[in-house]
This record gives C-alpha cells, structure tokens and sequence, in this order.
C-alpha cells in the first residue's frame, strides 16, 4: 500500500512541476497562481496545497532538488579522476542539465531566477575545490580561480545555448566544452 502512495505522491509532484515548467514558458512568473497550475496539472488547488503552501515554495522545492542533482553528479569524483581525464567534469554537468533539461530550460530562463544559477554555480564551485584540495594539486587561490571558472563557464555556456533555442546538437557543445576543459584544466596544473 504505501508503495503505491509514493508513486501517487511522486506522479503528482511532477505534474505539478510540468505544470508550472510549461506556464514559465507562456507566462511570466509573478503571473502564474496556484489555480493556473492546479487546471495545468489538473488537479484540484487543495491537492496543490497537500504539497506546496505556496508557488515560491514550489520553485524552492525545485531549486532545491536540482541542487542536489549537481552535488550528487560531482560528489564521486576525486582528484585523480580530473588529473586522468578533465572532460569527466563536462559529461558530469552536461548529463545533469539534461537528466532535466525542460526544468533547467524554465527556470534558468526565468529572470527571477538567476538564484538558482549563482546556487548550482556556487554549490558546483564547492565541490571542485574539494576534488582539488584533496591531493593538494593546486594553491588554494589558484584553486578557486579554476573552479570558478569552470563551473560559472560550463553553465553560462548551457544557460545560453538554451537561450538560443539549443540551435546546436548538444553532442557537438558537449565535445566543444570538453576541449576547452581540458585544455584549462591541462594549463592549470603546469
């Protein structure tokens, strides 16, 4: 029994995100209520307020999952895999924005959302200088510099792309991004 109430659970969750996800793209968020959603997602407003009290609740609890997402992509790897092979950082990011690219392409779109790029930034930021601090590979400046600039660059890079109507095929920006780590992350370590 309880099985199939978290399945409920978990399927109502995510009409409810869909819901909002595809008003972000018609409306602008300080336009969109919670009956706008409910209708979207058709459920009724009380079945909404079982989960969410309000939409900045929703959007935090969004916010808050796809942080956790990029600390779990990273959060594995150690030093000697980013010495041996730097793209590792790339495809990690890379398979995050798309494991949930409509959610990333909502609300890294939505203006009032730049939060929620600077906290994947800082929270990816963290966990490269961690990978770096581990076998003291670099000085502690150095460190950051590199961490910042792959994390706050890689991202930029998708948040754009996404912005341009993802005119690319992800494969090639992929490639692309994993090239320029590597020979940032090669320059670095000299």
């Amino acid at each position: 029994m309880q099985k199939s109430e978290d399945r409920r659970v978990i399927r109502t969750k995510k009409a409810i995100r869909g819901a909002f996800a595809a008003l972000l793209s018609e409306k602008d968020y300080n336009d969109i209520t919670v009956t706008d959603i409910a209708d979207r997602a058709d459920i009724n407003r009380k079945t909404f307020y079982n989960y969410y009290r309000n939409t900045e609740e929703l959007v935090k609890d969004i916010e808050n999952e796809a942080i956790a997402t990029f600390d779990t992509i990273l959060n594995d790897l150690k030093v000697r895999n980013i010495l041996d092979d730097p793209a590792l950082i790339v495809t990690r990011i890379s398979d995050a924005v798309n494991s949930n690219l409509d959610y990333f392409r909502d609300f890294l779109i939505m203006s009032k959302n730049a939060a929620l790029f600077s906290r994947i930034a800082g929270s990816l930021k963290l966990q490269i200088k961690r990978i770096l601090a581990e076998q003291d590979v670099l000085n502690p400046l150095k460190a950051e510099i590199l961490s910042i600039y792959i994390t706050s660059g890689t991202l930029s890079v998708y948040r754009e792309w996404i912005f341009n109507g993802e005119q690319e095929p992800r494969e090639e920006l992929d490639a692309y991004l994993t090239r320029l780590t590597i020979a940032i992350v090669s320059e670095a370590l000299k």
